[in-house]
């Protein structure tokens, strides 16, 4: 499976549970890290933009280890969590095992991939912040941001010495966020009455702060989905789900913004998304950093009627293919959700209604014409 150099896929390692960055052999780095300079990524010196995707279930493929969590959720619509696990509790202490993340890591630094790792996930699909606070005795889902015990336990314990791992991040607080995934969402213990933006955007600081005492080589940014705090009746801008995007953008150890698009989830229309990308676009050039469209989706007509029991009129041409070209005209790199690939050896990989498989005659515009129209930004 071989994709452009300019592709840039996150990796969710989310999926896991685990936290702790990978501890790596010490390695000569195959190719460069990517850095930023005056509000842009680079790559050897040079502007770097690139069109990615998401594939939260590389880590499980090929993977035979089979490992139980202890004293967590059951976790794991998808199938996977049952049979590969990262990261092992017992008696509130966790053991790290990570096979299936080095795999990853190796497969991209042999043919020039850049990951963005998730650290862990804010759903509670395959873990995620919830295997913290129940294995460290807290009784909310923001008790991660809140408990020392887990704020301690959750910090990256060593250093990654390839490239390929650019950028750790985390996921923010999901008042009325909906996960990508969700056809079969997992429940997560209740939001507190003391969930507030100030201890998000405190969390972020802090581990932010963190990572860049450990490594000076790879981006850090913090996975939210993007919502604003401003005066606004509308969830997505007012601070309602927990985030700050141009606060969060400013902290001093972050180094680009990450947003994401759901409107199916959201209730939203193609056209609020329109605008939507247009001001983060605007943000970003406001604090002088990168943002990435790291996520964005909309459904197929058969998944949104099955899962929602509605209908839309814009086709995923219309409305995946209209987002990517503000992307371009805004300068901004994207990552679709999620990457669809039909030759493993069990065949396709799950199809969750967002999937772009390549062998599909959508891919040609949503995929690969969209890279070739990025990859002419960095002058290909």
């Amino acid at each position: 499976m071989h994709l452009k150099a300019s592709t840039l896929l996150t990796l969710g390692l989310a999926a896991s549970g685990a936290v702790a960055a990978p501890q790596r052999r010490a390695c000569t780095p195959k190719s460069p890290f990517v850095t930023v300079k005056d509000g842009k990524f680079q790559l050897k010196g040079k502007d770097f933009y690139f069109a990615g995707s998401n594939a939260y279930y590389f880590p499980f493929t090929g993977v035979k280890r089979h490992l139980r969590p202890h004293r967590s959720p059951q976790y794991g619509g998808e199938g996977a969590a049952t049979e590969v696990v990262f990261q092992r509790w017992d008696n509130g202490k966790p053991t790290i095992s990570i096979e299936g993340f080095d795999k990853v890591v190796d497969a991209a630094e042999k043919t020039g991939i850049k990951l963005i790792v998730a650290l862990t996930n804010n759903w509670a699909d395959y873990g995620g912040m919830d295997m913290y606070t129940v294995n460290l005795g807290g009784k909310y889902h923001d008790d991660f941001y809140r408990l020392p015990s887990s704020r301690s336990t959750s910090r990256p314990t060593s250093r990654s010495s390839s490239p390929a791992t650019r950028t750790p991040r985390h996921h923010g607080l999901g008042a009325r966020q909906r996960a990508p995934l969700r056809r079969r969402r997992h429940p997560q213990p209740p939001r507190s009455d003391d969930c507030t933006v100030e201890l998000m955007t405190e969390w972020i600081d802090e581990m932010s702060s963190f990572i860049k005492t450990l490594d000076t080589n790879h981006l850090v940014t913090w996975g939210g989905e993007g919502g604003f705090n401003i005066e606004s009746d509308d969830w997505a801008y007012n601070g309602a789900d927990g985030g700050d995007f141009d606060h969060e953008l400013s902290l001093p150890n972050i180094d680009f913004g990450v947003f994401h698009s759901y409107p199916d989830w959201w209730s939203k229309t193609v056209e609020w998304t329109n605008q939507w990308i247009r001001d983060h676009a605007a943000s970003g050039r406001k604090a002088g950093k990168p943002v990435v469209h790291e996520e964005y989706g909309w459904m197929t007509d058969q998944a949104r009627l099955d899962t929602l029991g509605q209908t839309r009129n814009e086709t995923r041409l219309e409305a995946i293919g209209g987002w990517q070209q503000i992307s371009f005209e805004e300068k901004l790199s994207d990552m679709y959700w999620q990457y669809g690939y039909s030759e493993y050896s069990f065949g396709r990989n799950h199809n969750d209604g967002f999937t772009i498989y390549l062998d599909d005659d959508e891919a040609q515009t949503l995929v690969y014409e969209n890279a070739a129209r990025i990859n002419s930004l960095n002058g290909a």
